[in-house]
């Protein structure tokens, strides 16, 4: 094992928990709904209201407001980007998949939400840059050697 298969595995852990932390309450979030205990304890006080504020309706709703095409379908998509894509990124499992997927969604989303905020501070789009191009990274460089692809291949 490298310096760089472990600086690997940590790049993948953190932005891959990210991402997914960020994900699921698109997916499962809404005004009547609580986040797992767990995770509200693992992720602190302001996960729980984030979790309210989100969910499939109000991020469709959101996304309409910018004129994304088929909202419903983008929420959904994005919310599976983020989870289902920032787990298989922590694990290392089908890599170059879901880091292009999650590449092109922080991409949408650096255009649609954030550009007009500019890089820098609250609504800017440093953060989802930074997203993508750590998924983009490990993407073209590949998991390393601690990763389910390395164990499978």
């Amino acid at each position: 094992m490298s310096k760089s298969d472990i600086g690997l595995l940590a790049l993948r852990v953190g932005a891959g928990s990210i991402l997914a932390a960020h994900g699921l309450p698109k997916l499962f979030g809404g005004a009547d709904r609580q986040p797992p205990e767990v995770l509200s304890t693992l992720l602190g006080s302001n996960y729980a209201p984030a979790w309210q504020k989100s969910g499939t309706t109000n991020f469709a709703n959101a996304l309409r407001s910018m004129g994304v095409p088929r909202p419903e379908v983008a929420a959904t998509a994005s919310g599976l980007a983020e989870f289902g894509g920032g787990i298989a990124l922590l694990l290392g499992a089908a890599t170059p998949v879901a880091a292009a997927v999650i590449a092109a969604n922080m991409t949408v989303a650096v255009r649609k939400a954030h550009w007009k905020t500019g890089f820098y501070g609250t609504g800017g789009f440093e953060f989802a840059m930074l997203l993508g191009a750590a998924a983009l990274a490990i993407g073209l460089t590949g998991p390393g050697r601690i990763s389910v692809d390395h164990l499978f291949s």
